[in-house]
C-alpha cells in the first residue's frame, strides 16, 4: 500500500484526492513552456496559456478537442506510436516531436516531453517551441496561467500610464477586482476547476478594456484594469457595471454551470493620487468596502478624508 492510499484509508478518501489532483495539476500553471494534460483517447483535458502565445489558441480553444486534429498527418503514425509505447511498456516517458497546426493554419514544429500515469490513465506533457527560448522578457512579464500582464508589468508600467494622464489631462482608471465565491470553487470542484474558471473569466476581462495590455492579474483571484480616458468626463462606473455583468454570466465546467461575482474598488489618476503604490492602495481598499457591502458591487475611492463609503453601486445581478 503507498503512501497515498494509506492516508485516504485513514482520512476517508475524498479530501486526500482532492489534495493529490490539486498537486497533480500545480505544475501546468507554474510551467512557461506550453503544458498539457490528455486522457488515454488523446482528449485535451486542460492546457495553461503557454498555448495562446505560441499556437494562436487560447486554453478555451483547445479542450475538448483531440491532439491527433492538429498533428501533421504525415506525422500521425510516428506520435501515435510513441504514446502507445507508454502505455504497453515500462517506460514512463519519452520525447519527440512533431508538426503542430496552429491557429490559422500555420504548422510549427514542437518538442514534447511525456509523462504517462498509469495509476490515472492520464499523459503529462510539457511541450516547447524551441523559437521561444530566447523571450525572457515576456515570460517575466505575464501570467502563465491566463496569458495576462502580472504584477511586475503593472509595477512597471503604472508610472507611465499615470504620468500620460497627467501630462495630457486624461483620466486614468484602476479597478481593483476581487472575485466573489472562487474559494467555494476550489473547495467543491477542485484546483484544476478553478484553472479553468480564472482562464475563462481572464479572457472576459481582457474584452472589457480597450487594450490587451490594461488587464493585469495580480495573482490569485485578484485582477486589475486600468483605462485611459481622453477628458474628466471618465466612464469608469460603467466600465465597472461591465465587469460585474461579464463576471456574473455563468462558465459552463465538466457540464456544470459555476458562478461567481467580482467586488471592485475604483482609483482615478492624477485626481486622486499620481503615486502608483497610493492609487493602488486606493483602489484596494475601496475594493473591501465593496466586500463589506454586500459584495457584487463596487466602490469608488473616498480621499476627502472623511469616513464616508465612497461612491457605491447597487448589487450585481449574480
Amino acid at each position: 500500500m503507498n503512501v497515498k492510499e494509506l492516508l485516504e484509508r485513514e482520512a476517508g478518501g475524498e479530501p486526500l484526492s482532492r489534495l493529490f489532483r490539486m498537486e497533480r495539476y500545480a505544475w501546468m500553471a507554474l510551467s512557461y513552456d506550453m503544458a498539457v494534460a490528455m486522457d488515454m483517447d488523446g482528449c485535451i483535458l486542460a492546457v495553461n496559456a503557454a498555448w495562446q502565445r505560441s499556437t494562436g489558441f487560447w486554453p478555451e480553444a483547445l479542450r475538448g478537442q483531440y491532439l491527433l486534429e492538429f498533428m501533421a498527418f504525415d506525422d500521425r503514425e510516428r506520435v501515435l506510436a510513441c504514446f502507445q509505447s507508454l502505455i504497453t511498456s515500462d517506460t514512463a516517458t519519452t520525447t519527440f516531436d512533431f508538426r503542430f497546426r496552429c491557429e490559422g493554419g500555420e504548422y510549427k514544429r514542437f518538442n514534447w516531453n511525456v509523462l504517462y500515469s498509469p495509476d490515472n490513465e492520464l499523459f503529462y506533457c510539457i511541450v516547447k517551441d524551441l523559437s521561444e527560448v530566447s523571450d525572457l522578457r515576456h515570460a517575466a512579464y505575464h501570467d502563465t496561467l491566463t496569458g495576462l500582464p502580472n504584477r511586475l508589468y503593472l509595477t512597471d508600467s503604472l508610472p507611465r500610464l499615470i504620468e500620460t494622464a497627467s501630462g495630457h489631462g486624461h483620466v486614468l482608471s484602476l479597478l481593483f477586482i476581487d472575485l466573489d465565491g472562487f474559494k467555494e470553487v476550489n473547495d467543491t470542484l477542485g484546483h484544476l476547476a478553478g484553472d479553468i474558471l480564472l482562464q475563462a473569466l481572464a479572457e472576459r476581462l481582457r474584452h472589457c478594456v480597450s487594450r490587451p495590455e490594461y488587464c493585469a492579474r495580480l495573482g490569485g483571484d485578484e485582477f486589475v484594469l486600468l483605462e485611459l480616458w481622453p477628458c474628466a468626463c471618465h466612464e469608469a462606473e460603467k466600465l465597472a457595471e461591465r465587469v460585474v455583468a461579464a463576471v456574473n454570466a455563468p462558465v459552463t465546467i465538466d457540464t456544470q454551470e459555476v458562478r461567481v461575482g467580482a467586488s471592485i474598488g475604483i482609483a482615478l489618476a492624477p485626481e486622486q493620487s499620481a503615486d502608483p503604490v497610493t492609487l493602488l492602495e486606493l483602489a484596494d481598499q475601496a475594493m473591501y468596502r465593496a466586500k463589506r457591502a454586500g459584495k457584487n458591487r463596487f466602490v469608488v475611492a473616498d480621499t476627502s478624508g472623511t469616513c464616508g463609503p465612497g461612491l457605491e453601486s447597487g448589487p450585481g445581478n449574480g
